[in-house]
């Protein structure tokens, strides 16, 4: 399962872990902090898989979505990782969503 993935999330503790898993099952994961560096990986680099926090600071996953959106035209998984329940989320535009906390087996069926 060897993907190129983006995970954005301003939770360094979440980021890391996510990171460590996929990188144990052989993923290229790069990392952003915020959804400034989101895009200016996105505009680099191609992702298969794009995993985004909903709630953070300057720039919401829901921003960052609308914004990525026009430059990835539907060829990347997005998926939303959030601690807000999935049924408050407006899922439209995603394939699919993690809630936090989530365990290795939510993470790797979320990204399959």
């Amino acid at each position: 399962m060897v993907k190129n993935i983006l995970i954005v999330d301003d939770n360094l503790d979440d980021l890391q872990e996510m990171k460590a898993l996929l990188e144990k099952q052989k993923c290229v994961v790069r990392i952003a902090n915020n959804g400034i560096k989101a895009l200016d990986y996105v505009l680099a680099e191609k992702f298969s898989v794009i995993i985004i926090d909903i709630m953070m600071p300057t720039l919401s996953g829901y921003d960052l979505l609308r914004l990525m959106k026009e430059r990835v035209k539907g060829k990347v998984k997005i998926i939303y990782a959030s601690v807000i329940p999935k049924k408050e989320v407006n899922m439209e535009g995603v394939d699919g969503f993690i809630q936090k906390p989530f365990s290795k087996q939510t993470l790797l069926k979320a990204i399959k």
